[in-house]
């Protein structure tokens, strides 16, 4: 089962826009293209507070495998919920709000093809992504990791997981919105 999760160009964030109308999203997945399925989901707000995290049971795709980076163990989704609840948490909180994702091209897709696969209607207000304003910030010509991009500035980078990953782009942001005029 295919679906189209095309999305169009994500603008890279204005510091003006790191604010309370704004939250931090970052997933992880499994599967690739308009298959892929969210295993992870963290938001977190303006303040540097997740507001919610959870795990999700993937319907069609192997459980993530671990790696030295991301570990998952495959108990821990033994209890976690499907897509279908997750999003029944979620879409109140994205409601009318910029979201802004690190690599907000691939975040974008991916809840887009859940959403698709699932029926569900988008609720947010827009995208933003950050590796686009640490580029320009930085002068760089190619796309950073996350890890890269807090290196750069001597902060601790997330570990692939959602909630780590969200407050390692919170704190790339908020020295950046220092910095920026």
């Amino acid at each position: 089962m295919l679906y189209n999760a095309r999305q169009p160009y994500t603008p890279a964030l204005e510091p003006y826009e790191l604010n309370d109308r704004s939250l931090i999203i970052d997933t992880e997945t499994v599967g690739a293209g308009p298959s892929v399925e969210i295993v992870e989901v963290a938001l977190g707000d303006c303040e540097g507070k997740i507001v919610y995290h959870s795990l999700v049971r993937p319907a069609y795709n192997r459980l993530p495998r671990s790696t030295k980076d991301q570990r998952f163990d495959s108990k821990e989704f033994e209890t976690a919920p499907y897509w279908e609840e997750v999003w029944k948490a979620v879409s109140p909180l994205i409601d009318n709000r910029l979201l802004i994702a690190f690599n907000a091209s691939f975040d974008c897709r991916a809840l887009a093809a859940e959403r698709a696969r699932h029926r569900q209607s988008p609720t947010e207000r827009g995208w933003r992504c950050a590796m686009q304003l640490v580029k320009r910030m930085v002068g760089a010509k190619k796309n950073l990791t996350l890890a890269e991009a807090c290196a750069r500035y001597g902060l601790e980078a997330g570990n692939h997981r959602a909630d780590k990953d969200v407050l390692a782009t919170w704190r790339l942001l908020k020295k950046l919105v220092e910095g920026a005029p």
